[in-house]
């Protein structure tokens, strides 16, 4: 067995051995190892030249990236050098600006002409500034702390600080200390106080507010958060001087949703009550208290009152309570409920001058009412039939103001040709084309002022004209068809009702060469609340 050949190493035995120059470095190598020894070194100079030239481009590149990165480094420093020089340099420059434009703004404030106005102009714009403002305080205040001349001329000017608009819900320390600081702001000079509460709750504090420290309150203002808090006004301990108007509103959301526990509440709630509570009154104005009622108590007379104001109310009995006002110059109803007193005797009532009624369930009281200074009449009643024979026994009247009269114009002419101004809803086509509506002569023929009280997006651009050129334009206007017999109206005034102000308002009325030839003026409307007037002239 010792003598047998050994056997084949495989391909990876052979790999694995080691290299038998490394053990026999002098071994001399055979013909045909020379051979493929030759090739290989061959092989290898060329991939070695190879190398070397990628490997001298690659240095030569690197060396450009890096001369390159060398310069743009350098430049790089100098860019930042240069930035941080140029913001040293702005802030500088910012500085500098700073101190001037405040020096300027001093020297300009000093030369503008305001430093040169008189107190009594100052004291005017700071006074309508107010005046056109719903919160007339911040505004004084915010002048009051302009510079020290304005501070003086501000406190100097107690108008500026009349019109209070304050919030009960605070504590009761807070309260005091405002009207504390309020009452030296406004003197002896004639005081609106409104008094609210933001937050519903059970008491609106009215006792908390020491409106007896205001030494000239002529109007008290009063929005109740909720109707019960009507005792409040009537209750002895809210303390309050003697005052010329009286108003008190409902701010409840829904007046309609009044609970059995809130009627049995207002069973003993007179209007008297009031009135006893606040002898003083000349004006007295009750917004939506649909649970106040008024009993025919004969002999009670109110004679300071001038100006009467009934919202949304209970029962009352209006001829009682014309009788019991006697020195009434307006009184306006909301929508009531009338009710006439078994064996009611007729009622002349010699000073009332304007009578306003937006609606009514009843209209047995007209018959008994008799106003001899009746110059005006105003109502929003559905069927204004009920007015008519009223009207015809006042030859007094010179403004009526009605909603749904379309249609109704001949007869007012009839029965009450002496009417100064007119104010209506609806087509005022007999108006304007009297001559093919039945008419002999003009309707109204003492007619100074008309006033359209339909919604804006209802006035056509085609009805006021016809309006316009009718009854408005001078004779001597190319385009005017005024009659012989007419003298032109002296206005024309067009109602802006509160849901016009917040919508889409088409306007093409506007666009009519007559309404942009007229004089105009826009004012706040005499007899509907919350409503606004374009007043337009073209005499």
């Amino acid at each position: 067995m010792d003598n047998c050949l050994p056997l084949p190493l495989s391909l990876s035995d052979l790999i694995a051995l080691e290299d038998p120059n490394k053990a026999r470095p002098n071994r001399t190598p055979t013909e045909s190892e020379m051979r493929g020894l030759c090739s290989l070194a061959d092989s290898h100079a060329r991939i070695a030249s190879f190398l070397e030239t990628e490997l001298s481009r690659a240095e030569a590149v690197h060396q450009s990236i890096r001369t390159r990165y060398e310069e743009q480094f350098s430049e790089l420093e100098a860019t930042r050098s240069q930035m941080h020089q140029s913001h040293q340099l702005i802030s500088t420059l910012s500085t500098h600006r700073d101190q001037i434009r405040g020096e300027l703004a001093r020297i300009t404030s000093i030369l503008h002409p305001l430093r040169r106005f008189p107190s009594d102009i100052l004291q005017c714009i700071f006074e309508t500034c107010t005046q056109a403002s719903e919160m007339p305080l911040a505004v004084a205040i915010t002048l009051s702390h302009v510079c020290q001349r304005w501070r003086t001329i501000a406190l100097s000017t107690p108008r500026l600080w009349n019109r209070i608009i304050f919030s009960t819900d605070r504590n009761s320390n807070d309260i005091r200390a405002f009207w504390e600081w309020i009452s030296p702001r406004v003197r002896n000079v004639e005081t609106t106080v409104q008094l609210k509460d933001n937050v519903y709750k059970t008491s609106l504090g009215l006792h908390n507010c020491p409106l007896t420290l205001i030494p000239n309150l002529v109007t008290l203002d009063i929005i109740l958060s909720e109707i019960y808090l009507i005792f409040e006004v009537i209750d002895v301990k809210f303390q309050v001087p003697p005052i010329k108007k009286l108003i008190i509103r409902n701010n409840s959301s829904d007046l309609d949703e009044i609970t059995k526990l809130e009627q049995e509440v207002f069973i003993g709630w007179r209007l008297e009550k009031l009135l006893d509570r606040f002898e003083s009154l000349e004006q007295l104005d009750i917004g939506d208290i649909p649970t106040m009622t008024q009993s025919p108590e004969h002999g009670r007379v109110f004679s300071q009152i001038k100006v009467l104001s009934l919202g949304y109310t209970g029962p009352l009995y209006i001829l009682s309570i014309l009788a019991s006002f006697s020195q009434l110059e307006k009184v306006s109803f909301g929508h009531v409920e009338t009710v006439v007193a078994a064996g009611q005797t007729p009622v002349v009532h010699q000073s009332l001058r304007i009578l306003q009624i937006n609606s009514f369930d009843d209209e047995s009281w007209l018959p008994f009412l008799s106003c001899p200074s009746l110059t005006a009449l105003v109502t929003a009643s559905e069927d204004p039939h009920h007015f008519f024979h009223f009207i015809e026994r006042h030859p007094t009247l010179e403004r009526i103001e009605m909603e749904n009269c379309e249609g109704l114009l001949k007869k007012l002419t009839e029965i009450a040709p002496q009417i100064k101004h007119m104010g209506q809803s609806g087509s005022w086509t007999d108006f304007s084309n009297w001559a093919n509506r039945g008419f002999h002569e003009p309707p109204l023929p003492s007619l100074e002022v008309a006033t359209m009280m339909d919604d804006l997006n209802d006035l056509s651009a085609i009805t006021f004209e016809a309006i316009v050129r009718s009854r408005a334009l001078p004779s001597f206007h190319p385009q005017s068809l005024l009659h012989p017999s007419l003298a032109p109206l002296k206005e024309i005034h067009v109602l802006i009702k509160p849901e016009s102000l917040d919508s889409v308002i088409l306007d093409r009325w506007k666009a009519t060469e007559y309404y942009h030839s007229a004089k105009k003026r826009f004012v706040k409307a005499e007899m509907w609340d919350d409503c606004e007037e374009i007043i337009l002239s073209w005499v």
